[in-house]
């Protein structure tokens, strides 16, 4: 939810949209996470995330890792205020630009009953820095295979 002005985010999925909830592996494997995302699925240069992020305003997203890795989750040009971390509020709220989005943990060897990890910032996007960004994780061969998104601040 935004703390004053923007458009409220309960959720990016790793970066998906939650009314895309993907089809499991076929065969069906309960150790593979569901595939066949439609939306999001890959970078596209052509198309932001989201159409409604605005320069001087707050967001606070949680950001689900629905994997059995832990994925350095990396946001360019505006740093964010992390304040959960699986669910539990830090004791003093701490400012990053990349923080390790805890992997999945339980789900009796089906990813798809896990508890994903997650974790909760709150960010402003400064006016000072408008135009396309990214954000992406760190790991190389993850952001290539599509592991980030471009995001437009007006």
């Amino acid at each position: 939810m935004p703390l004053t002005g923007g458009t409220s985010f309960t959720s990016t999925l790793m970066m998906r949209d939650a009314d895309d909830d993907g089809v499991p592996n076929v065969p069906p494997n309960p150790e593979i996470p569901i595939v066949d995302f439609e939306k999001e699925g890959l970078f596209n240069h052509d198309e932001p995330l989201f159409d409604d992020m605005f320069a001087g305003s707050f967001e606070e997203w949680a950001i689900l890792n629905r994997s059995n890795s832990d994925h350095p989750f990396h946001i360019h040009v505006n740093p964010f205020l992390l304040t959960h971390i699986n669910g539990k509020p830090l004791p003093v709220p701490e400012w990053r630009d990349t923080i390790l989005v805890p992997a999945a943990t339980g789900g009796n060897g089906n990813i798809n009953d896990a508890n994903f990890g997650s974790v909760t910032l709150r960010t402003w996007f400064d006016p000072r820095f408008t135009g396309s960004t990214v954000m992406h994780c760190h790991i190389l061969t993850h952001e290539d295979v599509g592991m980030i998104q471009r995001l437009d601040i007006k």
